[in-house]
């Protein structure tokens, strides 16, 4: 039982570093299509991850040292059916005769058989319940799975090893299709503790019409991240090094109010982050196109102003030591304060908004903008 063990041990260690990879990607794709995100299809799509990580560690696992491996190590079986005539002849099998049954169905060839159609009748209910496909999609896709399988041993872990360290059997073939097919059978009864498919898109597309703070955060984290590229690459520039202190001071809040307003006004209120997750920055009123003006105004306050005012704070007080004059060091002090009141006024504001649903921030109010998911005529489309 331990080399079945091992590989999901395995896949344990490993998951939580895959996962932190995959999250972004994938919530960003779930924001596109639906406009939210729901925590249910979020752990469908994980545990799919998990288990094709555990089982392709049942594959390859355990490894063999390298120079154990030779010609004799394993080689290709082609007999179909021929795991199970080892099971019958190595056992006193008597199906007339329960005190058999016992020794026969605990014997090793008989758990590898079960094993193999075991491992891939997880891979039939995902396909069948989350992917939607159809028994001959299911049929052709674990017999191709099964193939990466032995193709992966036959190969020696594609190359690593010398020779094949696991045999290649038809056999595994057999049961591994055979176990997707039974995981597509049995889907129907695992739809009586789970939503349907399509009872999850509707719940997606419903969710998708509201704004939410943690979208919007989405949103702001994938066009910063263009933001850095952007300043970077400035910076590596022979103008950077020219450019006044002052300019230095403000150079990445200036390239990020820079891109936010060049984005939004050229594409009706959509930067690239935004795009990502279909929300549009519009009036309040009549949720029409933003003007050039109050975008400009909102862009400074939360992109000048609000978002770099720790890195203002912590600036002003590294500097304030060198300050020489009373007129500066009092014209510092009130500066941070009025920044520190702003962050927390801005944070209290956030997090209000957070609570709540569509609850416009207040520079959001200031400018008499709104934002609004764009993803309401593709839910109206898709239902």
């Amino acid at each position: 039982m331990s080399i079945y063990l091992k590989p999901i041990l395995a896949a344990c260690y490993l998951f939580p570093v895959l996962a932190l990879i995959f999250t972004l990607p994938y919530v960003i794709r779930q924001y596109n299509k639906y406009g939210s995100i729901l925590l249910l299809r979020t752990g469908i799509v994980y545990t799919f991850i998990f288990y094709m990580l555990t089982s392709y560690f049942m594959t390859i696992l355990p490894l063999p040292a390298i120079d154990a491996v030779t010609p004799e190590s394993a080689t290709v079986l082609l007999v179909p059916f021929d795991a199970v005539k080892r099971w019958l002849s190595g056992c006193e099998f008597d199906i007339t005769n329960p005190s058999t049954y016992v020794a026969a169905f605990t014997s090793p060839d008989f758990l590898q058989i079960a094993f193999n159609i075991l491992l891939l009748l997880p891979f039939g209910v995902y396909l069948r319940y989350y992917f939607n496909r159809k028994w001959y999609q299911v049929l052709l896709l674990s017999f191709l799975y099964s193939l990466f399988f032995e193709i992966t041993q036959l190969s020696g872990l594609y190359g690593i090893y010398p020779y094949p360290y696991r045999f290649f059997e038809v056999d595994d073939l057999i049961c591994n299709t055979l176990g997707g097919m039974l995981g597509f059978v049995i889907t129907p009864a695992l739809l009586f503790f789970l939503p349907s498919r399509q009872r999850l898109d509707e719940i997606a597309y419903k969710r998708g019409e509201e704004v939410s703070s943690f979208r919007r955060i989405l949103a702001l984290l994938a066009d910063y991240a263009v933001v850095l590229l952007i300043s970077t690459a400035i910076s590596g520039t022979p103008v950077s090094q020219k450019l006044p202190q002052f300019v230095c001071f403000f150079f990445f809040p200036l390239c990020a109010f820079l891109y936010f307003s060049v984005t939004t006004i050229l594409f009706s209120g959509v930067s690239l982050g935004k795009f990502l997750v279909n929300i549009r920055i519009v009036k309040a009123k009549t949720q029409k196109r933003a003007g050039i003006f109050a975008l400009l105004a909102r862009n400074a306050i939360l992109h000048l102003l609000l978002i770099p005012s720790p890195y203002y704070i912590i600036t002003i007080l590294m500097r304030l030591s060198n300050v020489h004059t009373k007129q500066l060091e009092i014209l510092s002090v009130v500066s941070v304060s009025l920044l520190i009141a702003l962050t927390v006024f801005f944070v209290i504001n956030f997090c209000f908004c957070f609570a709540g649903r569509n609850k416009a921030l207040f520079y959001d109010w200031i400018c008499r903008l709104t934002v609004v998911s764009t993803t309401q005529n593709k839910s109206q489309s898709s239902l």
